[in-house]
């Protein structure tokens, strides 16, 4: 099983990995048979390619990203954190989301999953 240090490097290098627009990075923290739901409730992106246009296709919209986590609960092999993110948008407009993320982190450190929890009440558009 992860250490705790293994599951929090993992959620700082995936907030870091946003905020510097860091793809190699980003692909760097997950296993080859990552499972994300973000959100909760749609359709999978199973395997770290999947996973890795989820980050491509933010940036077809998204000039950059702050990416704050406010708080880390670990668990086993999980981690849930809360963020607030800042979205500059390439149109101009910023998008503020609030949410949670849970990860399950392999033994080897790398995200073996990805739930993320978000919805409308916790998102403000502005401009754009």
């Amino acid at each position: 099983m992860p250490n705790q240090q293994q599951i929090r490097a993992a959620v700082d290098g995936y907030a870091e990995s946003f905020s510097k627009k860091d793809r190699d990075g980003f692909a760097a923290l997950l296993a080859e048979d990552v499972v994300q739901y973000e959100p909760v409730g749609a359709p999978a992106n199973q395997g770290r390619a999947a996973v890795v246009g989820f980050f491509d296709g933010v940036f077809e919209v998204i000039d950059r990203v702050e990416f704050r986590v406010t708080d880390v609960v670990v668990t086993g092999d999980e981690a849930a954190f809360s963020f607030h993110i800042t979205a500059h948008k390439k149109d101009g407009g910023r998008v503020e989301d609030r949410g949670i993320d849970t990860f399950r982190v392999g033994d080897d450190g790398l995200i073996t999953e990805i739930k993320g929890y978000h919805d409308e009440a916790h998102t403000q558009v502005a401009g754009g």
